[in-house]
């Protein structure tokens, strides 16, 4: 394997969709408002977030060298990018490139203002992304350490992506969509993270990570799944019925029904703790989250 392909491993970027989306549909709040999107803008808070996540992967890779080395239950969902235990990259090479990473996304946001004369607000959002991104896994932050990792993910996911995405192009305003729609893109990123922390339950257990599977084990970790599914259909019903989206999103997620309904079923059996059936409530989760993000664009680009 080449080094440019070794490096691209280690980024996930087909992870960080889930992340990168929310700040477009952020940015089609300010273009449902106005009827004016700032495209270049766009451009740019994608390329600022996609940094910090790859600096966020990066430093977690870093910081769970150890632990990844131990775990023998990863799939292509969890256990890290497993460059390190591969010998294909050092952490003393992966510490490195969080640094480059990092410098990367706030020389994005240097340009966005000065050349884009953007808000210096986004440049102050980008550095705390970076705070809590990076964070996450290494000291003396350690977030995923201290049993707040679920809780952080949630709100840099959901109302921090949204913020950032719609701060791009108006600036540090604040409009009721941003909240209102980043409750269940909230909900979707969780479920994600959460199904993704099982397989690495006993490791994470040995390394002192704080998890809800590593905490309470991994049958309440799958009926918290199951609760949280039913949750997000829940929540896009609510703002429907308070008019917070329109017919397309909830149309949309009508659609989405046999894979929540599927969802929740295999969550709950035996037979969905088996390791292959996890890689497939990994797999339909990712799905599920990409998916409610597409409708919500959808809805607010097009929808009455």
């Amino acid at each position: 394997m080449n080094m440019a392909a070794v490096w691209l491993r280690a980024a996930r970027l087909k992870l960080h969709t889930i992340a990168m989306l929310p700040v477009l549909v952020g940015a089609l709040i300010a273009f449902n408002r106005t009827g004016d999107l700032k495209v270049a803008n766009l451009i740019f808070a994608e390329l600022i977030a996609l940094f910090v996540l790859i600096a966020t992967a990066f430093g977690n890779d870093y910081a769970d060298a150890e632990t990844d080395r131990l775990n023998q239950s990863f799939n292509m969902f969890s256990g890290g990018s497993r460059v390190i235990p591969e010998g294909l990259i050092t952490t003393r090479q992966m510490l490195a490139a969080t640094v480059i990473a990092a410098v990367l996304s706030v020389a994005f946001s240097i340009v966005f203002i000065f050349y884009l004369k953007g808000h210096t607000f986004v440049l102050i959002l980008n550095l705390i992304g970076l705070l809590i991104g990076v964070g996450y896994s290494l000291p003396p932050v350690r977030i995923n350490y201290r049993g707040f990792g679920e809780l952080f993910v949630m709100l840099m996911y959901g109302p921090f992506s949204l913020f950032f995405g719609y701060a791009a192009q108006m600036g540090p305003e604040l409009d009721a969509k941003v909240l209102y729609l980043s409750g269940p893109l909230a909900l979707a990123v969780f479920l994600m993270i959460l199904i993704t922390e099982i397989p690495d339950t006993e490791t994470d257990r040995i390394s002192g990570k704080k998890t809800i599977p590593s905490l309470f084990g991994e049958k309440a970790a799958f009926v918290v799944y199951a609760l949280g599914v039913i949750g997000l259909y829940a929540s896009m019903q609510l703002l429907y019925g308070k008019s917070a989206i329109g017919k397309i999103g909830i149309y949309g997620m009508l659609l989405s029904l046999p894979l929540g309904a599927y969802l929740v079923a295999l969550s709950l059996s035996k037979e969905g703790r088996a390791p292959k059936k996890v890689v497939t409530l990994c797999a339909a989760t990712f799905i599920l989250t990409v998916w409610v993000n597409v409708i919500l664009s959808l809805d607010l680009a097009i929808g009455s």
